[in-house]
């Protein structure tokens, strides 16, 4: 049975795309749950200027091409890109470039729904990947379980973003993320790690000293202190 994207069911069995295989037309896939692997020509080799996110900068009426855009805040903030990820190729090719998606992935949720979430975040980051748009590859996983082959999609020896806002406070949270990064670091040997929010406290010391990090403040952090500034 073949598939078309533009709906009805034609002959010989074509049935409409009603989940988007567009979006990872032409990839190569990993081994067991066929993600779409990001290729590295699709990665930049320069790290943003400045990072904006797609909610703040989606009604955003001046110049983004040097601005990435990310989808670090709640899902359903760009929920619509999911539903409908054509049409925003325009709008993404006026910056310079996405962070792969952020969506939600939480350790006590089903299974299928966590490969969900990966399977998401690599096919649309692959699709925009595809349409000439740059992507930085967002690094998120849920069980540890999961983890080797999502980062089967991932090329080695290039950029790759995290975002960890709000996510490392406690000592329990710093060291899950000092445990993830090992094993990202030492499996994708990345040249840049994109970050979004910090990795404060002596736990990550030896980690930011050996691997190059870039840092960049949320955007609502950014937002506050423009206010306090502006206070007369």
């Amino acid at each position: 049975m073949k598939i078309i994207s533009d709906g009805g069911v034609g002959p010989n069995g074509v049935v409409p795309d009603s989940f988007q295989a567009f979006l990872t037309e032409g990839a190569e896939l990993t081994s067991k749950e066929q993600y779409p692997k990001l290729r590295s020509d699709m990665i930049p080799s320069s790290p943003p200027k400045k990072i904006l996110p797609f909610n703040k900068a989606i009604n955003y009426q001046g110049d983004l091409s040097d601005t990435y855009i990310c989808t670090y805040s709640p899902d359903a903030s760009f929920e619509r890109i999911r539903r409908n990820p054509r049409k925003y190729v325009n709008f993404l090719k006026r910056t310079a470039g996405i962070i792969g998606f952020d969506y939600s992935i939480h350790t006590d949720m089903p299974l299928i729904k966590q490969k969900q979430q990966i399977n998401d975040n690599l096919s649309l980051s692959y699709f925009f990947g595809n349409q000439g748009i740059n992507v930085i590859p967002n690094v998120r996983c849920g069980i540890d379980e999961l983890l080797p082959e999502f980062l089967e999609a991932i090329p080695k020896h290039c950029m790759i973003a995290i975002g960890t806002h709000g996510f490392c406070k406690e000592i329990s949270e710093k060291c899950e993320w000092r445990c993830f990064l090992e094993k990202i670091i030492t499996e994708l040997d990345p040249t840049t790690i994109v970050t979004y929010g910090s990795l404060n406290g002596k736990i990550f010391d030896d980690i930011k000293n050996n691997s190059s990090f870039v840092f960049y403040e949320p955007w609502i952090t950014t937002n506050r202190k423009g206010d306090k500034n502006n206070v007369n």
